[in-house]
């Protein structure tokens, strides 16, 4: 446990193995270290030097010979404030030459991305108000709660305020971390006059506003843009100051879509965020294919951000209710599916949230603010280009979609996938001797001759590259460019770019590289 505590605090593998022993043996010289924890005498010596440079030992010279002893161990925090007084230094020169452009975005993953992303927030200047919309019962989890008291501190030292929107909660546990946020100086609480257990929530500050979704690894999704969180004030201060009519059951979600279908014209649009596509409640099969056929024969154009996993299941519904070639049926990848699923649908001045419950709930807004910020959000992440996925998961919807497209480039394929990961291997292997006409062509070293990836009669194979051990592989098929990373094999990474220019200049590459 200290050592990964160490290491955490920025100790090297061998630095933690000197300390420790300096710790437990006392004054010794650099021999004793050296014979007795088996490390090189060169890493001994580097990792002295280190820890001297720390200034978290002392060495002394005792007839000729030096001999190093710990100073005590509060020296690790003198480091640290040390540290943290040249990161300040650093940030302010770095400032002073970065502006942010309004529209960037970046992604944290996990509990300390969720920190990192709040951290944010005491950048801003004394007298700055901050706003969270939808606060969980992620704020009560106990790991949570140490952070929450220094970072409530700073902000109080830095006279930045906060107002906080709860979602409603019997848990008591909820309801005491409200009472203490209005305990606190410059902050004030309360509770959504709904309870919808949202997997999102919304924080916002100035020109910042992360975005938090919830699952067994949350996400944040942090963007700067003056003009959204102006909005998202406006929406918060809507909640803040009112009260909000929810309707449940499948009836509600009925008249939800068919109000926003009979509202709009031929030709005009509606955007859904977290569109779900599989795993509905009863009755919503047959109620969305009844809608989209409806929809599709008046002409009404959707643009929807599904979840990952509903995009071909989406695809096939448009398809079956008479949209096959997608003219009036947009749909771009999200992200991961929530605990609980939640979509959003914007049209004109409207905004309704349908909540996939065993009983859903319907809460409808019609607020030109509100439908406005969210439009703005959506309009955000539909014009991204490029994005990441990753897991095994994300690849094998990756392969779905090349054999989609009949023909698929690599550069750089030597059967990672098949080789650990075969059962999801196999689901793509069958709907690739199941599709007609499909193709793949593989440039790679000659390491990968004889493999099965080589051996499908699909399959074309040149050996043109020089076995290099890079672990990227280059993927091109239909408008995208997939760029995949397998250093970690359990868990490898996907970068997606849909810019005609990167995809054009990548498949110009590959055909000069397979005319070789």
């Amino acid at each position: 446990m200290i050592k990964d505590k160490l290491k955490q605090l920025g100790f090297s593998s061998n630095e933690i193995t000197v300390y420790l022993f300096l710790i437990d043996n006392g004054k010794s010289r650099a021999g004793k270290i050296i014979d007795l924890t088996g490390l090189h005498r060169n890493l001994v010596y580097t990792s002295l030097d280190s820890l001297l440079e720390k200034k978290l030992i002392t060495k002394t010279i005792s007839k000729g010979v030096a001999e190093f002893l710990c100073n005590n161990p509060e020296s690790i925090l003198d480091n640290i404030r040390e540290q943290e007084e040249s990161a300040k230094e650093v940030i302010a020169e770095l400032n002073k030459k970065h502006t942010t452009q309004a529209g960037d975005i970046q992604i944290f993953e996990g509990v300390e991305g969720i920190k990192r992303a709040r951290n944010k927030v005491l950048d801003f200047k004394p007298g700055s108000e901050f706003f969270v919309l939808g606060a969980t019962s992620l704020t009560s989890q106990p790991e949570m709660e140490s952070f929450w008291k220094r970072f409530h501190k700073e902000r109080e030292q830095k006279k930045i305020s906060q107002k906080i929107l709860y979602e409603y909660s019997a848990d008591p546990k909820v309801k005491e971390g409200l009472a203490w946020r209005n305990s606190l100086p410059l902050s004030k609480a309360k509770f959504l006059p709904f309870n919808i257990n949202s997997p999102f929530w919304f924080d916002f500050i100035e020109d910042l506003l992360n975005i938090g979704l919830m699952s067994d690894n949350p996400i944040t999704i942090s963007v700067r843009d003056k003009k959204i969180v102006d909005g998202f004030k406006k929406y918060f201060n809507y909640f803040w100051e009112q009260q909000t009519i929810t309707k449940t059951g499948l009836a509600a979600v009925e008249e939800a879509i068919y109000d926003q279908l009979n509202t709009l014209n031929p030709g005009e649009h509606y955007y859904v965020l977290g569109a779900l596509g599989k795993d509905y409640p009863p009755g919503f099969h047959e109620l969305y294919d009844k809608f989209h056929t409806e929809r599709i024969k008046k002409g009404v154009i959707t643009k929807m951000l599904c979840f990952q996993e509903s995009y071909d299941n989406l695809k096939e519904k448009f398809s079956k209710c008479g949209d096959p070639e997608g003219k009036v049926s947009f749909l771009k990848k999200y992200i991961n599916s929530t605990p609980i699923p939640m979509q959003i649908n914007i049209y004109n001045n409207k905004v309704f949230f349908i909540l996939y419950e065993k009983v859903p709930t319907v809460i409808t807004f019609d607020n030109p603010i509100m439908a406005e910020s969210f439009k703005n959000y959506f309009d955000n992440i539909w014009q991204q280009e490029t994005y990441t996925l990753q897991g095994p998961q994300a690849l094998q919807d990756i392969w779905m979609e090349a054999i989609d497209e009949k023909e698929l480039r690599l550069i750089g394929a030597r059967g990672f996938f098949v080789d650990y990961y075969p059962a999801l291997f196999k689901k793509i292997e069958e709907k690739a001797k199941n599709t007609p006409g499909i193709i793949w062509r593989n440039i790679v070293d000659r390491g990968v001759q004889g493999h099965a990836i080589t051996k499908y009669p699909w399959s074309r194979t040149k050996y043109n590259l020089s076995k290099i051990g890079n672990p990227n592989v280059v993927w091109l098929y239909g408008k995208k460019l997939v760029i995949a990373n397998w250093a970690d094999k359990k868990n490898p990474i996907f970068f997606v770019s849909e810019n005609e220019h990167l995809v054009q200049s990548y498949n110009d590459y590959f055909e000069e590289l397979w005319k070789q």
